[in-house]
């Protein structure tokens, strides 16, 4: 008799082994979705670090520029007032690219970090068939009859 079940272990014995292997897919899914949400963070602080550090050099360079022009006897005023004002515009542009830069960045991982969750999602939704085929499977081929 329970040799004839065999078919039937068998393909219990495989349902279990794809319910795990499903389970451990979604499972690396979920991992690799956190690891996104962390690069995504990362790249936001990098750019308020990268935007921050361009704002720093770019009141330096207007303060050098307000010194050497003082320096030199001239009167901020007219031309070189409008040098300074294009310095600061392309900075101000500067620190834009770069904030944007980080965003773009970090909405990207997010989206995948998004996209991982749905796949694994979509593994424990299916995983209950990866399950019940071998196990249905093995069933059919039991002789029912002599058992």
């Amino acid at each position: 008799m329970c040799v004839q079940l065999l078919p039937l272990i068998g393909g219990i014995v495989s349902g279990l082994g794809s319910l795990a292997s499903s389970q451990a897919q979604a499972n690396a899914a979920d991992a690799q979705a956190d690891i996104y949400d962390t690069q995504a963070q990362m790249e936001l602080e990098r750019g308020r670090f990268e935007a921050d550090r361009m704002n720093r050099q770019a009141r330096q360079i207007a303060g050098r520029q307000v010194a050497n022009y003082a320096a030199a006897g001239v009167d901020l005023t007219g031309s070189p007032a409008m040098v300074i004002d294009d310095t600061a515009a392309e900075e101000a542009l500067d620190i834009g690219a770069i904030r944007y830069g980080a965003e773009a960045r970090s909405n990207n991982l997010t989206a995948r970090a998004e996209l991982q969750r749905q796949n694994a999602q979509a593994t424990r939704s299916t995983a209950i068939l990866g399950f019940l085929t071998p196990a249905i499977s093995g069933a059919s081929n039991v002789n029912w009859a002599s058992v």
